[in-house]
């Protein structure tokens, strides 16, 4: 296959994942604040969003929720808006028709057009949550048509890995602006009872509060939280699961792991890790921990970049 048509497909895995998670984190963050136990300054929340996206705002330029939310989810100007990224990969797809399923394109399509028709003005004022679920929405459809109509090829392999290394990218981002956000709303982790909803809110953000709760049977709190969603193997949105995945694809490629400097050998270690590693290890330095393992992940995408992406 050609290093191109490789990276065609590879980011535009990666973008369908990114705008799901943008959407969710949009969601979620602001509509909790609104049922959370305790009051939580809106400026705060926004200033989350903020973070999270990775939105360029002035230092002490007031929070404008209208103008954080549109660039968030449907500025054209924004790189890293959801309508930027949904555009990309239905670019990206649309220049792989000939070795795509018809209807994979379709669905991509069909988000598109959702995203870039829907009404700024009706966004700003009551479209948040409508927008923000439909999305998601037509994300799990276009990974299901991913799965279901295309051959269990390359192809197949390049989209899901995309998927995968952006997800894992997103997980942790996700949970080092939470823990960021949890020091600076418990006065250092000084305030327990809020600091256990913030980890609610956390599962909420990765979708795991459920399968959190029948894992461990008890309310969440920092460990079980942490530990879920960083070790757990069988939880589809944790770190240890994911990394598992790309490393699984990757072998699927055929990428070669028996030297220090290829893709599958720093994939190979980096799962080695996780697989034997016990909370306690890093319960004192979680933050540091995710934030390493998100240097890793960018290294690992530099290196299928400069070995596989441009041969």
């Amino acid at each position: 296959m050609l290093a191109r048509i490789a990276n065609t497909l590879y980011w535009m895995g990666r973008y369908l994942e990114r705008t799901e998670h943008l959407a969710r984190y949009l969601r979620v963050q602001y509509f909790t604040t609104q049922d959370a136990p305790m009051s939580q300054n809106r400026d705060f929340v926004l200033g989350s969003i903020v973070n999270m996206a990775g939105i360029p705002w002035e230092e002490g330029k007031p929070f404008v929720e209208s103008e954080i939310l549109h660039a968030v989810a449907l500025d054209a100007n924004n790189p890293m808006s959801i309508l930027s990224a949904i555009t990309s990969a239905r670019e990206n797809a649309r220049g792989m028709r000939n070795i795509i399923s018809t209807e994979l394109w379709e669905v991509i399509n069909k988000y598109y057009h959702f995203v870039n028709n829907y009404p700024v003005s009706y966004f700003k004022t009551r479209g948040l949550y409508d927008f923000t679920l439909n999305a998601g929405e037509h994300c799990s459809v276009i990974r299901g048509y991913v799965d279901s109509t295309l051959t269990h090829n390359d192809v197949w392999a390049l989209i899901r890995l995309g998927v995968h290394l952006e997800r894992t990218t997103q997980i942790a981002r996700i949970i080092s602006c939470k823990l960021y956000d949890i020091y600076v709303l418990t006065d250092q982790n000084e305030n327990m009872s809020v600091e256990n909803y913030q980890y609610t809110v956390l599962l909420k953000l990765l979708e795991g509060f459920d399968m959190n709760r029948h894992h461990y049977k008890a309310a969440p709190d920092r460990q079980k939280t942490m530990e879920f969603l960083i070790l757990n193997a069988d939880f589809p949105r944790s770190l240890a699961f994911n990394l598992r995945q790309i490393q699984y694809f990757v072998r699927k490629l055929g990428l070669r792991e028996h030297t220090p400097d290829s893709v599958g050998f720093a994939v190979g270690r980096l799962c080695a890790q996780y697989q034997y590693l016990l909370y306690p290890e890093i319960e004192d330095k979680v933050g540091e921990f995710v934030s390493e393992t998100l240097a890793k992940v960018y290294e690992l995408h530099g290196a299928l970049d400069k070995n596989y992406f441009h041969v």
